[in-house]
Formats: C-alpha cells, sequence, structure tokens
C-alpha cells in the first residue's frame, strides 16, 4: 500500500529542474566501446541489442566477472597466504557450507595440518579462473549444458574459525569486537525480528531454525565446485580428514538457478554485478569503485580505523579477514504479489511495466543488472557492457534520486559519491572507500512452485546464503552497513545544493528492517514522478533463519594453529559507527 505526501512537485532531495532528466530515458554510450576482457554469450545480451522484453529474464554474463586479477600484482601482497573465496572469490557453479563443531581441539590441530594442503589460496583461485577462460574459449559455440568432460573440476577448500572456535584452539581477538563477540550477539541491531521471550541478553531469532538458534558452532568449511557430484565428492572427503575431531552440527548447500536465471537471485535480479577493486590486485572496469586491499583483507595498506589511524593487529592476522555468513531466506511469491499490486502508474506504461519498474526502482538495477541510474524507464541491454554497467555516480545530471530512489537496494548499501553539506557534523564522503564488501554468496532452495505462484505465497526454503568479507565489521563492514544504512531510515543523509523537503529515505526496501517486534517498513522515492511518495511494506521480503561471524586465516596462521601454537590476541579498540552512517567532522 502507499502512503502519499505531497510536498513539491520536485519531490525530495531533488532541485524543482531535477526531473527534467527523465525526458531523456537513459545515458548516451559512447560512440565506440572497447570490451578488451569481454565476449557477448548471446544475442541477447550483445550491447547492439534492442531492448529487454518486460517481464522476461535476461542472459547473464558468465564470462564476465567484476573482479579481473592483474597479471602484474602488487608483489608485496603474498597470495599464496591469503584463502581465495576472500579474495578473487570462488568461481562455481555448487558450493556448501559444513558448519562444524570441535570434539577435540589437540586432534583438531593434527587434522588442521593435514587439511591445510587442500585449501585454495588467491594464487590457486587465479589460476582455476584462467583454466576456465581457456575451456570457455574451446567450448564457445558448443550446445549447453556442456558435458561433464568440458567442464573444468574444481574442488576449493576454505576454512574459518567462530569465536568459540577460536576460544578453543588459544586464538585471541584479531582485532575486530564485533567478531569476538558473535552474530547472535548483534542480530537484533542487525534487524532480525526477535522471537516470544528473546530478551538484549539472549536474542532468539523469531525465523532462525532450531538448528541456528541451538547448534554449537565452531568453524566453517567450504566446498565449492563446478557441479553437484564434484561438490559431494569435495564435502565427504573433508569430513574424512578431520574425522571425530569434529561434529558436523549443519549442512547448507548452495547452487546456482538454473538456464536463463543462472547469475540472478530468486526475487530475479543479476548479482554480483558490483565488486570493490582492490587496488594493486584488480584491474578496475569503468566506474568500478575500489578501495585498497586492508579494506577486505586484515593488515594491509587501508586497513584504518574511523580515525584513520592503522587498525591494531597480531602478526598472525595479517593476510585474514572477516567472513560474515547469513541464510537469508526470500519471500519470492509475496514480494511479486507486493510489486503487483504497487505498479507505478505513468502515461504509456502498462500494468507489467509499471511492476519492473517499481521493483528496479526499489534495487536500483533492472533484472538484467542493467543500473536504472543509467536507463531510468527501460531495460537497455546496450548499458550491459561490462565497461559501463558500473560507470554512474547517481549525480547526473545532478543531485538527487530522479533516476534513482535514495533508498534502493544498491544505493543504501554502497552510495558511490556523497557530496558532504559543508556544515554537516557527519562527513559521509570520506567513510565510502573504506566502506566496501567482497560479496561471495550463491541461492538456495527450489524454484518457486506452480503452486506458490497460484497462492502468492511461500511454502518451500529459498533465498541467499550471503557471504560477505571485511577487516571490520563494525565499523566499515557488513555490520556497519546493515545497521547505519540499510536499517537506518535517515540515510543518506542531505548533499550539498540538493532540495530536501525534510521526509526520511526510509530503509533499504530489500534489506533494511524494523528492529524490534513491528515490521512496517518505509521507503520513498521509488516513484520518480512523486519522489516524495512513501513505500508502505507491512512485511519482511528478506528474513535471517540464521547466521555467523567467522575469522579466515592466512595460510601461514593455519600453519600455526596446527602446531599447536598459543596465538595471543589485541584488546579491540574499534570505534563505534559515528551516527547518520559518516565520521565525525573536525
Amino acid at each position: 500500500m502507499l502512503a502519499l505526501r505531497s510536498v513539491s512537485a520536485a519531490g525530495r532531495r531533488c532541485k524543482p529542474n531535477a526531473l527534467l532528466a527523465l525526458g531523456t530515458t537513459s545515458r548516451t554510450l559512447p560512440s565506440s566501446t572497447a570490451l578488451p576482457r569481454y565476449q557477448f554469450s548471446s544475442n541477447r545480451s550483445r550491447g547492439i541489442a534492442s531492448q529487454v522484453p518486460i517481464g522476461q529474464p535476461t542472459k547473464p554474463l558468465p564470462d564476465n566477472r567484476a573482479i579481473v586479477p592483474r597479471k602484474d600484482p602488487d608483489p608485496s601482497i603474498d597470495l599464496t597466504n591469503i584463502q581465495g573465496d576472500i579474495y578473487p572469490t570462488f568461481p562455481k557453479k555448487v558450493e556448501q557450507f559444513i558448519f562444524f563443531s570441535i570434539t577435540n581441539p589437540s586432534v583438531f590441530r593434527q587434522k588442521l595440518s593435514k587439511f591445510r594442503r587442500l585449501i585454495t589460496t588467491a594464487a590457486d583461485v587465479i589460476k582455476n579462473l584462467e583454466k576456465i577462460e581457456d575451456a570457455r574459449k574451446s567450448n564457445k559455440g558448443l550446445p549447453k549444458p556442456l558435458p561433464k568432460d568440458r567442464m573444468v573440476k574444481l574442488i576449493q577448500y576454505q576454512i574459518g574459525f567462530s569465536f568459540t572456535g577460536m576460544n578453543a584452539l588459544d586464538i585471541g581477538s584479531p582485532g575486530d569486537n564485533e567478531l569476538m563477540g558473535g552474530q547472535k550477539k548483534v542480530a537484533r541491531q542487525l534487524g532480525d525480528e526477535p522471537a516470544a521471550g528473546s530478551s538484549p541478553t539472549d536474542f532468539v531469532g523469531e525465523h532462525w531454525t532450531r538448528d541456528w538458534r541451538e547448534k554449537k558452532i565452531d568453524g566453517v568449511i567450504l566446498a565449492a565446485s563446478e557441479s553437484d557430484e564434484t561438490c559431494q565428492e569435495a564435502v565427504a572427503k573433508a569430513i574424512e580428514i578431520f574425522g571425530n575431531s569434529i561434529k558436523v552440527e549443519i549442512i547448507e548447500n548452495g547452487k546456482v538457478r538454473p538456464g536463463e536465471e543462472e547469475g540472478h537471485e530468486h526475487f530475479g535480479f543479476l548479482d554480483g554485478v558490483s565488486q570493490p577493486a582492490l587496488k594493486g590486485l584488480v584491474e578496475p572496469h569503468a566506474g568500478q569503485l575500489e578501495c585498497e586491499p586492508g579494506v577486505i583483507i586484515m593488515g594491509l595498506k587501508g586497513d584504518v580505523k574511523l580515525d584513520g589511524q592503522p587498525n591494531d593487529r597480531p602478526d598472525w592476522a595479517i593476510g585474514g579477514s572477516v567472513m560474515a555468513f547469513r541464510k537469508l531466506h526470500q519471500r519470492v511469491p509475496e514480494f511479486n504479489k507486493f510489486l503487483d499490486e504497487n505498479p507505478i502508474t505513468k502515461v504509456g506504461l502498462t500494468h507489467d511495466e509499471g511492476v519492473e519498474l517499481r521493483g528496479a526502482r526499489m534495487v536500483g538495477r533492472w533484472k538484467s543488472g542493467v543500473p536504472i541510474d543509467l536507463s531510468p524507464e527501460r531495460d537497455d541491454t546496450a548499458f550491459l557492457d561490462p565497461e559501463v554497467i558500473n560507470n554512474f555516480a547517481y549525480h547526473l545530471p545532478e543531485p538527487g534520486q530522479a533516476r534513482c530512489p535514495f533508498s534502493a537496494h544498491i544505493r543504501k548499501t554502497a552510495p558511490r559519491k556523497h557530496i558532504d553539506k559543508p556544515d554537516s557534523p557527519f562527513k559521509l564522503d570520506p567513510v565510502l572507500p573504506h566502506a566496501l564488501i567482497m560479496r561471495a554468496g550463491i541461492p538456495y532452495g527450489p524454484e518457486v512452485t506452480r503452486a506458490e505462484r497460484r497462492a502468492q505465497k511461500t511454502s518451500e526454503d529459498r533465498g541467499l546464503l550471503f557471504v560477505s568479507y571485511q577487516s571490520l565489521l563494525n565499523s566499515f563492514g557488513f555490520g556497519f552497513i546493515q545497521r547505519s544504512w540499510a536499517n537506518n531510515e535517515n540515510f543518506p543523509p542531505p548533499e550539498d545544493n540538493s532540495f530536501d523537503d525534510k521526509f526520511p529515505t526510509g530503509v533499504d526496501p530489500i534489506i533494511g528492517n524494523a528492529v524490534g517486534e513491528v515490521r512496517t517498513r518505509v521507503a520513498s522515492g521509488t516513484d520518480a514522478t512523486f519522489t516524495d511518495q512513501n513505500l508502505v511494506m507491512n512485511q519482511d521480503f528478506v528474513v535471517a533463519e540464521g547466521g555467523e561471524y567467522f575469522f579466515v586465516p592466512p595460510l601461514k596462521t593455519i600453519d600455526k594453529i596446527g602446531n599447536g601454537e598459543r596465538l595471543p590476541g589485541v584488546v579491540a579498540g574499534n570505534a563505534p559507527a559515528a551516527p547518520g552512517g559518516g565520521v565525525a567532522s573536525a
């Protein structure tokens, strides 16, 4: 249901003439666009293709990765010491997460030394990507799905430890308070709905499964592969190696969606389009957000506090990262019903087109992955070019939300650019290069059934096994972004030289949460004609069913753990996130 608040023709935070920008429905592409690292996989994804028919899935771009490793990486960074899903992330079709408790720490250390030889490093992943590229070229023109003998067999492993697992193995704090408290401790602040009887000191998630509520999780092993068969083989081998030194508590199974939906999450939107380019390691596409490698990997350049001072890290943490895992259940039929009942109405738009436009403005991208800031009224595959798809900053022709709402999911979680008011007590723009995460999730669960579509109600468990990597959770990483940005109805703050009608932005309509028992959420700006119009959502479309934080050690530290060394930590002094999602100005 929509709640209307009419304040001005221009709407929220837009100059009165900002809506004139909509006279041109998309930006002009360069007259000639070089595609040095990309070949189109089908006519539907070819840059010269016509507009995508509304309501139809668009072909993903499986041979284009947001992360392109440099041929000449920074030699000071040891890629053989970094686990490979941190950077450059595992290429995969299937992935299983083995969550375990440690039953015998002494025996576990011995088994870890044996398992260490199987762990996939960043250097290994880069070699895998080269093999996949060679196979793609040799398989060009062959019908899909490819036979097994034409696919690159992938067995990729990673291991990480929760705070309880670190305690069991005498591993101190690597310098992150939120990691050492565990995810349950902060789940209410993340916006997870509390169950009856839940308290601030003993949180119980209303939608957390019994396993995630009750099981003791000391660590996680990731096994990622190109097929179900290979992944099952990898999982069995890992469990066999550790034997009775662990108890397998939970296994979560992820798999890319089938056919035309490969690469898309269950709401239908292409996922993983935007990833940070780590300076010195990644060859950035045009417009790709860049950051120092220390934003993701502990101890490297850019691993800093809010005040810009280097984080305190023990030597053994350098090369590690913090993994945030969340099992996110998606209510797809309910989301689709909501869009169908709340289409954007405008002269020239059919009902279905209005439905698609509403969804695109809630997410910030069309289902193809094309950003609405580049093509605000139609899904246009010309913008799928990897040198174009992320080349925007929400500020052309000027500050405002006529092209993309401030509340849109991708703008809430990665604002790209912010023109701070000179008198603002909290500055956002200095934070943006630090508040980036490396995402490596994968869908889980079946496709929506015919019965669910008819009933417009979810009966099967499906969603996203969300994974992010960051060097700090609560100052710049996942915890900060979820609490201070996605859930914050006043984020982003007003910009300089932009109109502000004093109404809040509202929460991220996809992952933003109303903290507490009342789940009604509000987002503004999702209708470009009336940007002061509030979109009221009386239910969550994404709910957490469980999760935990894990320290993903560098390989040299895994050797130390296996050798029985005690690893003293530091007293973490992470500054709390500043109000407003920015950093306090001097």
